[in-house]
């Protein structure tokens, strides 16, 4: 056995069972964090699964569904209830970095450096998954297409299932700049069944959302002269929340302010949802691996540590109707 062999016998690989699997507490905090990180990782449902593929079950019970009653008398009516599925296939995705030996010796904090870019690594996966989640196409080419090619966002399938009256060419309403013609719009073209809870919510990027507060400061309001002055705290400043009574999905500031939009959202395209039903699957344990010069000849030659991490995750919609997609907006 060559010296190369002996070292690569003794670096960490998938084949080691518990060497790069985080336990079920240090996995279930990554997940977490994960969510956490993004505006939109935050709104959505995520479900962590064991297997790679598979269905999320729906429940649906209908409408109408009660009866007259009669005392000490039973006619035999039941409710009944729909399971439907939606089936889901996970994607293997991996975060990989190296750090020299030198950044832990020169830096202030030392050894404890290594948690802290552990951190900063986790919050930009949970970035970019978000980014994934919106954006991902397996057929779009260019400089990002190793990153967009994993998986199919819900952009892309909500385009690629073109339900019926759900989407709305908004380059042919007010010629595209945005109106209060899309917003209504798109409000129609809603199913009342989806309407009457009140879980509704806008989905756009930021530069879309200061455009709607950008008409509202240009009326004669309390809610114009509110933004003027920089109040979007949903006191005074409700409306800026979102048009027709309906929230924009976004963040809350350090200072209680209400940031708008979703970072990762294209400026061409709003949609009209409940968050809830876009669900990521997370499945497979979550695995982190460290590699480091004592196991790895090239990684000691050049002084290096290397870590990565992986999981598998999918994003699917659970129900295509209750999406309003209004794309080919102008610019902002």
């Amino acid at each position: 056995m060559t010296r190369r062999e002996a070292l690569a016998k003794a670096t960490i690989t998938t084949t080691d069972a518990a060497a790069g699997l985080l336990d079920p507490q240090q996995g279930r905090a990554f997940v977490r964090a994960l969510k956490d990180k993004g505006v939109w990782g935050t709104a959505i449902r995520q479900e962590v699964r064991g297997s790679a593929a598979g269905e999320i079950d729906k429940l649906a019970t209908g409408a109408r569904i009660i009866r007259a009653a009669t005392e000490n008398a039973d006619d035999g009516y039941r409710a009944g209830a729909t399971f439907a599925t939606v089936p889901y296939q996970t994607a293997k995705i991996r975060l990989p970095w190296e750090v020299t030996e030198d950044v832990f010796q020169e830096n202030i904090e030392g050894q404890a450096l290594e948690a802290d870019l552990t951190s900063e690594m986790t919050s930009q996966f949970g970035l970019d998954l978000d980014d994934l989640d919106i954006n991902g196409d397996t057929a779009a080419v260019g400089a990002d297409a190793a990153f967009l090619n994993i998986n199919d966002g819900i952009l892309k399938q909500v385009a690629t299932a073109n339900v019926a009256g759900r989407n709305i060419d908004g380059g042919t309403i007010n010629a595209g700049v945005i109106s209060k013609a899309h917003f209504f719009e798109a409000l129609y073209a809603m199913p009342n069944k989806y309407r009457a809870r009140g879980q509704l919510r806008w989905f756009m990027s930021p530069n879309r959302a200061v455009s709607w507060w950008e008409q509202l400061s240009e009326r004669t309001t309390a809610a114009g002269d509110d933004l003027l002055v920089g109040r979007s705290d949903g006191q005074g400043g409700r409306a800026a929340r979102g048009p027709l009574g309906v929230p924009i999905v976004g963040s809350t500031g350090e200072d209680g302010d209400f940031i708008p939009g979703i970072p990762a959202w294209p400026d061409s395209v709003i949609m009209l949802a409940v968050p809830r039903n876009f669900v990521r699957v997370i499945s497979w344990q979550v695995r982190k691996r460290k590699v480091t010069g004592e196991t790895d000849m090239e990684l000691a030659a050049r002084d290096k540590r290397f870590y990565v991490f992986f999981i598998k995750t999918d994003i699917v919609v659970e129900e295509m109707d209750a999406v309003v997609r209004i794309h080919t907006l102008g610019p902002v």
